[in-house]
């Protein structure tokens, strides 16, 4: 407890997921919690727009956070999250310093990698400039053909739509003709995830506007006018601009996933973590959205006001994805249910879907943001429009799971003579459990000879912990005997199955850039795969494979 008795509560983070819980947390508990951000950027930036800024149709807002802290009777720590130490209910920063909390919200997001090597990568208003310049060497006639690319991975592919679409429409406005424009996705279906009507009206839109499309594709590198795809055949262009894939920054002490993302329940707690919840980007939640994100926060607020002592009932994480897409034209709003049996089927139309119609649709933070940028947002529905509704539901998990782009998922082939995981994997990988300390798994992986061990719980693999994991908590300082493996494993493993061949487990292992990969049929563990071992393999068949990454 803080000075004044009330809980003290750390949000690390400055976006849109921090700022709704702290809103949240001031309308359900804020006689009971002191809030702290825990955020190293000064601004919040109002990312949404930042696709229609180069073509100059929008402008990317900014607010002080220092300002906003304030107003909400907060404070701001300028640094960021670096790790924990769950015991002693301590945060660690980039400035080296200790924060103490009674209760931790993570809500620093993702960091926006180059995904397409070659490519121009659009992370948002920073990169406004690169289009920008992109347009004018269109226009001086040096540039003829421009593919957007969404890569695998973890990635919001709607600004990749908009970008093409703004394109077109800017070229056509200028009188600009005969330049090639094509968006490339892994996606079956174009925006797939909002069900058959969104993809129905992107592909009218696109082909309106003459932008070639090309899905199933998997992109790699992009030189000398070529951009290599999985399968081919490649795409010839003299530009490309690809979106990044997300990925967590490292927290120490927290469990995260191999991209760095960290799995909470249905409460955004993060799991075998006291204290600890999750919002935003940084969850392992497969669709990585502003929108999706407040609903998020929302949850984990009202799960720590209620521990806070504030009398509700917390409501579970019931996210709906809405989308507003530029066209360049009249926008069209998005809507899906993604649960098991939707209410209502899916929607696409140029008439708001929901109220207010914002970009990012945040109980808390619209009309905040609305009011510190002094827009009037209308209270209600206009009477004329009674197709403008607001859907709460549940995402069906599996149904995500399937649409989803977050893993390089192709169905490999099999060649006659060509060896399976199964071959060459072992049958006998360490098992540990998530509750054990990292000294019991180092001592057994050194009387095994081993350099990974499979985390399970009831057979089934929930994370990994490799010898580099435990040298990391031991740089920590960490105690050994008392630190459980769930803080420090990579959770939510990529996992094979046996009869896979070889050679497609070694380019996953290389995509992710990992050395071991568990083998599991009906979602329990039997066998490790591990690079090394496929290598042998390969060299045996006379094939040979490239070298994966660092872990």
């Amino acid at each position: 407890m803080g000075d004044t008795g009330n809980t003290r509560v750390l949000i690390a983070g400055g976006g849109v997921a921090a700022l709704e819980a702290a809103l949240a947390l001031r309308d359900h508990a804020a006689d009971r919690v002191s809030i702290e951000l825990l955020a190293p950027e000064p601004e919040l930036w109002y990312q949404p727009l930042s696709v229609a800024e180069p073509f100059g149709l929008g402008e990317v807002m900014h607010f002080e956070l220092d300002a906003i802290a304030r107003s909400l009777g907060a404070h701001r720590t300028p640094a960021g999250l670096t790790g924990i130490d769950a015991w002693r209910h301590v945060a660690h920063t980039t400035r080296n310093t200790e924060v103490p909390y009674d209760i931790l919200l993570v809500a620093c997001g993702a960091l926006p990698l180059p995904a397409v090597p070659g490519a121009v990568t659009f992370r948002g208003a920073a990169d406004r400039e690169k289009v920008a310049h992109l347009l004018d060497e269109i226009a001086s006639g040096e540039v003829r053909s421009v593919a957007f690319a969404i890569p695998w991975g973890a990635v919001w592919s709607l600004p990749a739509y908009e970008l093409a679409l703004l394109t077109a429409a800017h070229l056509d406005a200028h009188g600009i003709r005969g330049v090639e424009l094509t968006v490339v996705t892994p996606e079956a279906e174009p925006l797939q995830l909002f069900g058959p009507p969104a993809s129905e009206a992107v592909r009218s839109l696109l082909d309106a506007s003459d932008v070639a499309l090309r899905t199933g594709a998997y992109t790699g590198g992009f030189g000398d006018g070529v951009l290599e795809l999985v399968p081919g055949p490649e795409l010839s262009a003299d530009r490309i601009v690809a979106l990044p894939r997300l990925e967590g920054a490292p927290l120490d002490g927290i469990p995260q996933t191999l991209a760095g993302f960290i799995p909470v329940d249905a409460h955004c707690h993060v799991h075998g973590v006291a204290d600890v919840y999750a919002a935003g980007d940084i969850t392992s939640f497969m669709v990585k959205q502003g929108g999706i994100a407040t609903q998020q926060a929302e949850a984990a607020a009202e799960a720590i006001a209620a521990a806070a002592g504030a009398e509700l009932d917390p409501r579970p994480f019931h996210p709906v994805l809405r989308g507003l897409l530029l066209t360049g034209g009249e926008p069209w709003y998005l809507r899906r249910e993604l649960s098991a049996a939707p209410e209502r089927a899916p929607a696409a139309d140029y008439h708001a879907l929901w109220w207010p119609p914002a970009k990012i649709v945040g109980r808390y933070l619209a009309p905040f943001l609305a009011e510190l940028a002094g827009v009037e947002t209308p209270a209600e529905l206009p009477a004329t429009a009674p197709d403008m509704v607001a859907v709460e539901v549940d995402l069906d998990a599996e149904t995500i799971a399937k649409l989803a782009t977050s893993q390089f998922a192709l169905e490999p082939g099999h060649r006659e003579g060509e060896s399976r995981v199964a071959d060459v994997m072992s049958r006998d990988p360490v098992l540990v459990a998530p509750e054990d300390t990292l000294g019991e798994v180092a001592e057994r992986l050194v009387q095994r000879g081993a350099t990974a061990a499979v985390v399970g719980e009831q057979g089934r693999p929930v994370g990994i912990l490799t010898t580099a994991d435990v040298v990391r908590a031991s740089a920590a300082r960490v105690q050994p005997n008392e630190t459980p493996v769930r803080l420090w494993m990579t959770a939510e493993p990529v996992t094979v199955p046996p009869h896979w061949p070889a050679a497609a487990a070694a380019l996953l292992m290389s995509e992710y850039r990992i050395h071991h990969l568990p083998v599991a049929e009906d979602d329990r563990v039997v066998g490790m795969l591990e690079l090394e071992d496929v290598r042998k393999a390969e060299m045996l068949a006379g094939t040979g494979l490239g070298a994966a990454g660092d872990e």
